[in-house]
């Protein structure tokens, strides 16, 4: 495991700036942890875990929060709660990281590169809890000056499993008493350094789609004693891609795909029975609830036009994430502030994130750090060649500790 034992108060020795990034009251300590912090982030990457099973990083987490003075509590299985200032009267301000991992195998040659098969930090999770320990840290150090209380929400299952750790987390009342509630993500999609974020829809409402056709199989040689579901899901495909295009307005706001198409065994059967799966997205539920209703409009059509029985299936994903107005204008006067440029291009995304849950149940702001080369050749999130891009640390950070100064110290 990564060393846990804090290390010496950083120096006041001022720092070259063009070795620090950004300049702000926290840039000396941030620069000062990063040694430590860049061994937790490996090791935490060498360590993947799923949502759920976060058991040794909970530990890890829990040890150095500990060390820092925080008495951590349990929370959705395998996350962690930690307060500041319990008790304080002063307002308190959330700060999330998620824990887990992705199913799936670590190619990439890192020298701490996964240990186990189909487990692997491709999304960045790893550095998001890293600089959530970091900033953890440095907090303590001004635990006294702080007025009010920050809660420090280590999260785990983002990544889908059973609904999503921050659901779990809401439910047992993590933001009980949280006045506003923060997150970051990085994305290689974006220009080094640039933080993207917009007040309200930030990203997508999501449905997973089942469709099961069932027709009537037979000999290759002869369909005209079949009813082809093969036939039926084809022009069903084709005929949900007018499901956007022809059944909401100009303004658009959805996505549907289907990403799976299974049918057939042999190459002179015309089977019975056909399965696809896809993926619905939007930005605002009277949408979601307008694709909904034209899906099974033309599934309906389709059925009846072949012959055949088409049934559908949603499993409903994570909600809408809406950045509240007075934190994304937080999340940009501090990007400013710490020399961060900002923008809100190609916003909203409709990928999702189940920090929609932390910003329905009170005012909060998701926003994202850019960490794509100019090219924007850098692996996404999610391809088999990521990683987290460790020199974005201190601005992530920079971020973080800039929302403490500027929702709690500003409104003392």
């Amino acid at each position: 495991m990564a060393p846990t034992t804090p290390p010496p108060a950083p120096s006041l020795t001022p720092a070259d700036p063009a070795e620090t990034g950004p300049r702000s009251r926290w840039s000396e300590p941030i620069v000062g942890l990063q040694p430590v912090l860049l061994e937790i982030r490996h090791d935490l990457h060498r360590h993947p875990e799923l949502g759920f099973e976060e058991h040794r990083t909970q530990k890890l987490v829990r040890n150095w929060l500990e060390r820092w003075g925080y008495a951590p509590r349990a929370s959705a299985e395998t996350g962690l709660v930690a307060d500041l200032r319990p008790g304080h009267p002063g307002p308190t301000i959330a700060l999330r990281a998620d824990l887990d991992c992705l199913p799936m195998d670590e190619h990439t040659p890192l020298p701490y590169r996964s240990v186990h098969a189909g487990r692997a930090h491709k999304c960045g999770h790893d550095g998001h809890t890293t600089m959530l320990m970091g900033v953890a840290a440095i907090l303590a150090e001004h635990r006294e000056q702080v007025p009010g209380n920050v809660r420090l929400l280590f999260q785990p299952a983002e990544e889908g499993v059973r609904g999503g750790g921050a659901r779990v987390m809401v439910e047992e009342g993590v933001l009980d008493g949280v006045r506003e509630v923060y997150g970051l993500h990085n994305w290689p999609g974006y220009p080094y350094g640039e933080i993207r974020v917009r007040a309200g829809a930030m990203m997508a409402q999501t449905h997973g789609l089942r469709i099961d056709i069932v027709g009537v199989g037979g000999h290759g040689s002869q369909p005209q004693h079949c009813r082809d579901p093969i036939v039926a899901g084809a022009h069903l495909v084709t005929a949900l891609q007018t499901v956007v295009s022809r059944g909401l307005g100009s303004d658009g706001g959805a996505v549907v795909s289907i990403c799976q198409f299974h049918a057939g065994s042999t190459n002179n059967v015309i089977p019975g029975h056909a399965s696809l799966t896809g993926t619905i997205r939007s930005f605002d539920p009277a949408v979601s609830t307008r694709v909904l209703e034209r899906i099974r409009e033309i599934a309906d059509g389709i059925a009846r036009t072949f012959g055949v029985e088409i049934d559908l299936a949603l499993d409903h994903g994570y909600p809408v994430l809406v950045n509240d107005a007075a934190c994304a204008a937080a999340v940009e006067r501090v990007a400013r502030r710490v020399g961060g440029r900002v923008s809100a291009r190609e916003l909203p995304m409709a990928g999702a994130e189940d920090f929609a849950y932390l910003a329905q149940a009170c005012p909060g702001a998701y926003f994202f750090v850019g960490t794509g080369a100019e090219d924007l050749s850098t692996p996404g999130c999610h391809h088999p060649d990521f990683d987290f891009d460790d020199s974005i640390m201190p601005l992530g950070m920079e971020m973080l500790l800039g929302l403490v100064e500027d929702r709690l110290y500003a409104n003392a």
